[in-house]
């Protein structure tokens, strides 16, 4: 399986705080983010008549779960895992920290990036993040020097647990 990543992606990547919830939401930002019209030469080792990697908009969660963004990259198959977008290998790829079959509803097995507004569960993930992230501070800020450590431990077992890391 191919990871085709292509540079230009970088320049594109906004953060948001919310991705299109259904195929018409999504039409609409597709259409605002106008990836058709960027100039890239990333196909150039892509067949012409192939259907299987379009530079195409994408509203994913990035690496760490922990924010949503839209850019335009090429579309990758993803295997049961959230779709996220890699900044520093600049593609779309599976999160595999973020098994969505398991998530309820479940996702397919096998999905289209460009498809990931559907699994709005993904997009949770990134709310839970900054759920925890604010009880971890207001621990760390009312807890003492001794205290801290502990607090830390044991936020980050409940948030595996959670996670189901």
């Amino acid at each position: 399986m191919a990871f085709t990543s292509c540079g230009i992606s970088i320049l594109t990547v906004n953060y948001v705080k919310q991705c299109p919830e259904d195929s018409k939401s999504w039409q609409m930002a597709a259409k605002r983010m106008d990836c058709d019209g960027i100039e890239q030469d990333c196909q150039q080792g892509i067949r012409a008549d192939s259907h299987q990697f379009v530079f195409q908009y994408h509203c994913v969660i990035n690496v760490w779960r922990n924010a949503t963004l839209e850019v335009c990259a090429f579309n990758r198959t993803l295997l049961g895992y959230c779709a996220e977008f890699n900044i520093l290998g600049s593609v779309i790829q599976d999160n595999y920290y973020a098994d969505c079959t398991k998530h309820d509803p479940p996702c397919p097995s096998v999905y289209n990036s460009a498809e990931a507004y559907k699994y709005q569960s993904c997009y949770k993930l990134v709310e839970q993040n900054e759920r925890n992230t604010k009880i971890i501070s207001a621990a760390k800020r009312t807890s003492g020097n001794l205290t801290t450590p502990f607090i830390s431990i044991f936020f980050r077992f409940i948030i595996r647990k959670l996670l189901h890391i």
